[in-house]
């Protein structure tokens, strides 16, 4: 069996130093050993990094996608939720999802 490369080499050459020194955090619900994502790694992905945030914005989801469960989540845990004014989002605006204007960024800043 082929020895697998220490999980640190596997980064860009630049993280190595901040790493060893504790100054950036890599976090992954998965082992060094995925290498390949999948539509379930996907989704858990995304579900652990919404659980950690405290606001997401979507530009956009597709009715019935994965995204939009996302979102379907976040609204659910009370987080808010931000997206475009378009037509192609009006399916999120229904869920919850608080339109934003791309020249108004600040409602995503905490206040």
């Amino acid at each position: 069996m082929p020895r697998q490369p220490h999980p640190l080499k596997l980064r860009p050459r630049s993280w190595r130093d901040p790493i060893a020194a504790g100054r950036l955090l890599l976090l992954s619900t998965f082992p060094d050993s995925l290498r390949r994502p999948t539509a379930a790694s996907a989704a858990r992905r995304n579900a652990c990094f919404a659980a950690l945030a405290h606001r997401s914005l979507i530009l956009h989801a597709a009715q019935g996608s994965q995204t939009e469960t996302l979102c379907r989540q976040a609204l659910t845990a009370a987080k808010p939720v931000y997206t475009v004014p378009s037509p192609h989002n009006a399916h999120l605006i229904a869920l919850g999802a608080q339109p934003i204007s791309p020249d108004e960024p600040s409602a995503l800043l905490p206040a």
